[in-house]
């Protein structure tokens, strides 16, 4: 979740959510469009009594290891232990502070074992020097967002858990999940240790086609921007191949509205069932409800809830928690 310009309906979102026994609220780390996570987390904080709570996610080179340890480790402790911890590769944040658009594998890697080692109250070699041991450090679980299999399997080799991108393709998710599960036993870890969120667009409304609708703009941006790797590139049929780089031509970046020029290109163009398939969740209550278990069933521990600009989040989340029941 995200509060952009207006406080209290974030206020609101993330309270409803702690109601209505959601086990995690993320915060974006995403200063082109939203305040100052961590800020946002300590008001998430005091609007919350059970939720954990997380940066959704925070990204190399953003903040030193140590800042992003002792930052977590004093959520922590504002919230009685309802804090962990989600790393990605980045994207925006990445070039809003002059890098390159995505932290390589490498660089990833790096900053995890770092946090980590920082946040067991042990120094870090950090560009080239060593960090001092800190005292108020505490081990909270660190997760890796991860899509691509070098991450995935980084994933399953150092960390507590991943978020990884899921839709309505099970086949997907059942890929993904042994990738992780297949690196943490070469790792010599146990493969059900490493839990498996998934990270979804979710519209839940009285038919799917509304649900689709709603969320068009945001599944019109993974398609025109995330496929664009050979890996990506692979898992999409030959015959969708033109519609979708007619998809890249034609995306308008500065589009997100509900029904804007992107969600309706995505459905001339024929790739909502594409795009739905990698991250999107929609239908009614009980289609929902119907979908869930089978993610369950393909290894997922559970399921964060995007909600990009939706004509009624609050809806979905109580649409959602309905269908999970």
């Amino acid at each position: 979740m995200e509060w952009a310009d207006d406080l209290a309906t974030f206020r609101h979102a993330v309270r409803l959510a702690d109601e209505l026994g959601y086990d995690i609220v993320g915060v974006g780390d995403s200063p082109a469009r939203a305040y100052e996570m961590y800020v946002s987390l300590t008001v998430a904080a005091h609007e919350t009594r059970s939720a954990t709570l997380t940066p959704m996610v925070t990204t190399p080179f953003f903040r030193h290891p140590a800042a992003t340890a002792t930052a977590v480790s004093t959520l922590h402790d504002l919230t009685g232990g309802r804090a962990m911890l989600a790393l990605g590769n980045g994207g925006s944040v990445r070039r809003i502070v002059g890098r390159s658009p995505v932290a390589t594998p490498h660089e990833l890697r790096d900053y995890l074992i770092a946090v980590q080692a920082i946040l067991k109250g042990e120094s870090a070699h950090v560009d080239g020097f060593d960090t001092e041991p800190l005292t108020r450090t505490r081990q909270v679980p660190v997760f890796v967002a991860a899509d691509y299999p070098t991450t995935l399997r980084l994933a399953g080799e150092l960390a507590d858990g991943v978020v990884t991108t899921v839709g309505m393709s099970i086949e997907r998710v059942a890929r993904k999940v042994a990738v992780v599960r297949e690196a943490a036993e070469k790792a010599g870890r146990d493969p059900a240790a490493v839990q498996v969120w998934g990270f979804s667009f979710i519209s839940v409304r009285a038919t799917r086609a509304e649900a689709n609708a709603e969320i068009g703009a945001a599944l019109a941006s993974d398609v025109a921007l995330r496929l664009k790797s050979p890996h990506m590139r692979r898992q999409v049929p030959a015959d969708l191949l033109p519609a979708v780089e007619e998809m890249e031509r034609r995306y308008d970046v500065w589009d997100h509205t509900v029904g804007g020029k992107n969600a309706q290109l995505l459905e001339e163009l024929g790739l909502v069932d594409l795009a739905l398939g990698m991250t999107g969740i929609t239908g009614s209550v009980p289609e929902v409800a119907a979908h869930l278990p089978l993610l369950e069933e393909a290894g997922l521990t559970g399921v964060f809830a995007a909600l990009p600009p939706l004509a009624d989040p609050l809806g979905t989340l109580r649409g959602l928690r309905a269908a999970a029941g």
